[in-house]
């Protein structure tokens, strides 16, 4: 497959409302109140569109998964990996595939987009425009955020905010650990451009492309007051980012003195 496909798009919100359309039709006839399942889904119906390997893909679907749910019993992505010859086999690692891998299982940024969907609780608090907040039964929080996308192809919002006042719980602080995928971080499509585009990546090459693939991790603990965490989130181009808050029990010896550790900041202590 030499050559790629590119394409317009319409905005997320316009694969919302196919999902939807079903139930609509099918009101007030024999079929009304049956499941609705979406058997395929994608932002293009091209398997040789460069879109489906970017980071741009992650954050433009992001609102589809967060909302899909409301709207139909299920939606399937189109597809899982590369493997797909229809139209010939492909001839680079990156050639614009449906997949959420490559075929040699290089993770895409959208793999971590359904990867975080997946850690998210069952209870949703909050649902926005550009983030999901959920619970589980242990009490975690977790909140999906997204920056916008473009379909007109203007350049990426890069520092886009979101701020949110979580409910926690009855504590002093809450541990929070961010993991994010964007054009910076967790983006294997980025550094195989950066590598030269090679059509079939050496060992090695491998090896690097599913390291950078990995979402960039971070972690801090947050104040608690009156039961809530103010987050404030800072989004790059592009990223979609998944907060998770564990409220915090202490457990710390009462002997435990951080000032005899060297190096160790404030922060610790």
């Amino acid at each position: 497959m030499p050559f790629g496909v590119h394409q317009t798009l319409r905005p997320a919100s316009d694969l919302l409302e196919q999902f939807a359309m079903p139930r609509r039709q099918l009101a007030g006839s024999a079929l009304d109140g049956l499941p609705v399942h979406i058997t395929e889904f994608n932002s293009s119906y091209r398997p040789d569109n460069p879109i489906h390997d970017t980071a741009f893909n992650a954050a433009y679907l992001a609102p589809v998964l967060a909302a899909g749910g409301e709207v139909a019993d299920s939606f399937s992505y189109w597809t899982f990996s590369d493997m797909f010859e229809e139209v010939g086999i492909p001839t680079s690692l990156f050639h614009g595939g449906f997949g959420l891998l490559t075929h040699r299982q290089v993770k895409k940024p959208t793999y971590h987009l359904y990867a975080f969907m997946a850690r998210m609780g069952d209870q949703v608090l909050a649902r926005g425009d550009g983030h999901l907040v959920t619970r589980d039964g242990a009490g975690r929080v977790s909140v999906l955020a997204w920056a916008p996308v473009d379909v007109t192809g203007a350049a990426p919002v890069d520092g886009h905010s979101v701020r949110l006042s979580i409910p926690i719980g009855e504590v002093a602080s809450a541990f929070m650990l961010r993991s994010s995928v964007s054009e910076e971080h967790g983006n294997a499509w980025a550094a195989w451009c950066e590598m030269g585009r090679p059509r079939s990546p050496r060992p090695r090459e491998l090896d690097v492309l599913r390291e950078a693939a990995e979402p960039v991790r971070a972690h801090r603990s947050l104040p608690v007051a009156g039961g809530r965490v103010d987050l404030d989130l800072t989004l790059g181009r592009h990223e979609v980012t998944l907060v998770e808050l564990t409220p915090v029990v202490d457990e710390t010896p009462p002997w435990w003195d951080a000032g005899r550790l060297l190096g160790l900041g404030e922060e610790r202590r």
